[in-house]
């Protein structure tokens, strides 16, 4: 008979643990930093802007979400759709 062999996996060290926390905490601080860009720019321009682009002032807040990564691109599957249909 053959004896079986297991695998074993290193352990996750210390180091590893905090280099992936890191590297969440600065893509969460990247994201928010672009949620929070997003806002500014969007509100510092006047309706009639914002209109061309296609948007209105009530929003700012979704697409900043979307665009941040704290929400799912519906606006972009709703343009989709829309255009598919006509």
């Amino acid at each position: 008979m053959q004896a079986q062999q297991t695998l074993r996996l290193p352990a996750p060290t210390a180091a590893a643990f905090f280099a992936r926390l890191s590297a969440r905490v600065l893509d969460a601080w990247r994201r928010q930093r672009l949620h929070r860009a997003t806002v500014e720019t969007l509100s510092s321009l006047d309706d009639r802007t914002l209109r061309d682009l296609g948007f209105h002032r009530s929003e700012i807040g979704s697409i900043s979400a979307e665009i941040g990564g704290r929400a799912e691109l519906d606006r972009v599957r709703a343009q989709l759709g829309h255009a598919l249909r006509a």
